[in-house]
């Protein structure tokens, strides 16, 4: 009798184990949750000045940010050698481009497709806090982001 109850406790092991391998080739919780009922899709294919959207040669790393400017908040002039996505999650922000002289306002929910190899910076014009998360294509181990070189004094 004990070597039928050793024989089925090794076969409901070797189950669970079994199945424990298998979990990450499964995503179960998401097989069960709902699709969305009405998916919005947005395709971009310019930057917020008109510029033809451009990757840099692969491999590439995508780098994520997420960042809090409180009301107020100047984001210093800069410009970014490869593609940069924002993503505005909450407050006002004013883009100035000291290339173009456009001005660019989006608020919450919209998608920012920064320029690039233009100077450019960020102004929060809401009370409350801009909260972002920014995407960027960037070769490996590269930044995407200079500074405005300092201005001569006058």
């Amino acid at each position: 009798m004990a070597w039928k109850t050793i024989a089925a406790a090794t076969a409901v092991l070797a189950v669970g184990c079994d199945a424990q391998q298998a979990a990450p080739a499964r995503n179960e919780a998401a097989a069960a949750a709902p699709a969305p009922a009405n998916p919005v899709q947005t395709r971009y294919d310019k930057t917020m000045t008109g510029q033809p959207l451009n990757r840099p040669p692969t491999p590439f790393q995508l780098v994520v940010t997420q960042a809090t400017f409180p009301s107020g908040h100047v984001i210093a002039c800069h410009r970014h050698t490869w593609p940069r996505y924002v993503h505005l999650q909450a407050g006002n922000l004013r883009v100035t481009n000291h290339d173009t002289g456009t001005v660019h306002n989006f608020s919450a929910g919209q998608i920012v497709m920064e320029s690039y190899n233009q100077w450019h910076e960020g102004l929060v014009t809401s009370r409350e806090a801009v909260v972002l998360t920014a995407f960027e294509q960037v070769p490996p181990g590269q930044d995407n982001s200079a500074p405005c070189p300092a201005r001569p004094s006058q």
